[in-house]
């Protein structure tokens, strides 16, 4: 009988072992799973936002003037910018229009492919200074830096292909419009024209695109220069009033081309 009694001993400890180990390994196998270090620290991974650059390297055809004397010049100051140019840059390409922009050589080194793009894309590039500081005071030695550098590196960004090296010109947009007898020497001694304008859109000034459209057509005549900003600040109010200047100008019959080229300024804004 005491044989028997702990053969059944036996038999009811062998039970409860089962019963413990089963339940045990399950609740550390839900702990597991329920606590990866895997899954509880893997970042979500989302597409980083890209410029759209054109996919071809043929530049956009700048439509000739119907009318050589209804022709007007778009510029722009302050880029290049990755996000403000290449919208400008469409909606001039949907226009078949030209113009010059005029780089701070600062946002050039940040955007190189910007650079590539404005030459790519058919358009001109001239030098607006590197840190857009007045430089209508300065002496020859601190102008030639400013000028110097920021053509060095317009060219670097070309890198050495003379289908976009062409589209470079000696121009300079002095920054803050401010010009001087000084300034025109530095300038002249570099073999650089000085660039100015005669509409200014005021696009730096907070007008709504239709207010800039309607100070625009006040000021519209025949070989203008026109200013309008492509860096700098926030510029949708300029990419929206590029749009209605360009369709006011299609229905007027004028055609907007580069002010400076390779071969120099189209007119003269000196006066």
């Amino acid at each position: 009988m005491l044989k028997v009694r702990k053969v059944l001993a036996s038999f009811l400890v062998l039970l409860f072992l089962v019963a413990w180990v089963n339940p045990s390994t399950k609740t550390v196998e839900a702990h597991i799973n329920s606590e990866s270090p895997i899954e509880a620290i893997s970042p979500i991974k989302r597409p980083l936002p890209t410029t759209r650059f054109h996919e071809s390297a043929q530049s956009q055809a700048v439509l000739p003037p119907k009318d050589p004397q209804n022709v007007v010049y778009l510029t722009f100051d302050d880029g290049p910018d990755p996000n403000w140019t290449i919208q400008i840059l469409d909606i001039l390409e949907r226009y078949q229009a030209g113009a010059t922009f005029y780089m701070i050589g600062y946002n050039v080194v940040s955007h190189p492919e910007v650079v590539r793009e404005v030459a790519t894309r058919g358009q001109t590039l001239s030098v607006h200074g590197f840190n857009h500081f007045d430089l209508s005071g300065v002496g020859f030695a601190y102008f030639y830096n400013e000028i110097h550098d920021t053509e060095t590196v317009i060219l670097d960004a070309l890198g050495e292909d003379p289908d976009l090296t062409q589209q470079f010109g000696r121009c300079m947009r002095p920054p803050y419009g401010k010009k001087s007898e000084l300034l025109a020497t530095n300038a002249e001694a570099m073999g650089y024209e000085v660039s100015m304008w005669n509409i200014d859109t005021k696009d730096w000034s907070g007008l709504s695109p239709d207010e800039i459209l309607t100070h625009f057509r006040s000021a519209l005549e025949p070989n203008k220069v026109i200013l309008m900003h492509d860096g700098g600040l926030e510029r949708s109010n300029t990419v929206k009033a590029l749009e209605l200047i360009l369709h006011e100008l299609l229905m007027q019959g004028f055609t907007a081309l580069p002010y400076c080229t390779q071969e120099g300024q189209a007119i003269d804004t000196s006066d």
